[in-house]
């Protein structure tokens, strides 16, 4: 059993024929009502959102599910599944996952389940901190954009809906398609924050022999900042890096570097502020002695 764990939700009928109920009880964990799922995949939420709607079959889709079902990858895991059914319904309460009594409106068909729309799918997901354990106090805006983001490089129609409906307008005015990832978003999201409005992410610039995107620049000015993950920090990956920022260098640019221990630090961020704040005087300096 454990070599070929069922990826799918099952009830014990479902499987009586080949396992005894104390097996069973071994390698299954429930989620909702009579429906279980293999512990090997019970914290995985597409399964888990399967198993709800195996409960509720008239289900409809809601958050990151939604989302899921509509073809969309997700920046992080730790995402809570997430359906409805209509208010006269009988109360259900799943040991994982959520399902709410709610009246629906505009259901649409995706995948053959029902579903909400992207843009009420996003409205569950930023009004419902429940739904989203990477919440902490004093990131909801930045995590959101960062979200918003990663949705719109997808899709990158998803901007022009969120941008008319007055539920999600305000997230989405911070939002930018051409962000590449969510240390990248956090990172624009509190230089904004910051009073450091003119930058743009991913900003083209000509190196000696080809061209280079800087993560978020101000490209009058000319000053960039850059996250460096992980990756960054082999020999390799250092070696390519310090071409990188030679030919930044030779074409003009300034760029800072920030690091996950620096987004996770206050004291740490407040001095990179201070050091952006420094090198755009300086650059604005530069650029007004060059001007006639």
């Amino acid at each position: 059993m454990e070599k070929n764990p069922v990826p799918h939700p099952v009830r014990y009928r479902d499987v009586e024929k080949k396992m005894s109920r104390p097996a069973f009880n071994k390698h299954f964990q429930k989620i909702v009502g009579d429906v279980y799922l293999h512990k090997d995949v019970a914290t995985d939420p597409d399964a888990v959102t399967n198993a709800l709607l195996l409960r509720c079959p008239a289900g409809v889709l809601r958050g990151f599910s939604a989302l899921r079902n509509m073809g969309y990858t997700i920046n992080h895991d730790d995402w809570t599944p997430m359906i409805s059914v209509p208010r006269h319904h009988r109360h259900v309460h799943p040991a994982s996952g959520q399902i709410l009594r709610l009246v629906e409106k505009n259901i649409v068909f995706i995948s053959g389940r029902r579903s909400v729309t992207s843009t009420q799918a996003i409205v569950d997901v930023l009004s419902r901190a429940d739904s989203w354990g990477r919440w902490r106090d004093g990131t909801r805006m930045e995590e959101q954009v960062a979200l918003i983001d990663h949705l719109a490089r997808q899709d990158p129609k998803l901007l022009t809906r969120l941008n008319a409906d007055p539920r999600t307008v305000e997230v989405a005015d911070w939002a930018h398609p051409l962000a590449e990832s969510r240390p990248e978003s956090i990172v624009r999201v509190r230089l904004h924050q910051a009073g450091f409005t003119g930058w743009k992410p991913q900003v083209k610039v000509r190196g000696r022999e080809k061209f280079y995107y800087v993560d978020l620049g101000d490209p009058v000015l000319q000053v960039g900042v850059e996250y460096q993950g992980a990756h960054h920090f082999d020999r390799d990956a250092r070696a390519r890096d310090a071409q990188r920022a030679n030919d930044l260098s030779w074409a003009g640019w300034t760029i800072i570097e920030t690091t996950s221990v620096i987004l996770s630090s206050e004291v740490e961020w407040q001095k990179l502020l201070k050091q952006v704040g420094e090198e755009l005087v300086l650059a604005r300096q530069q650029r007004n002695r060059r001007l006639p």
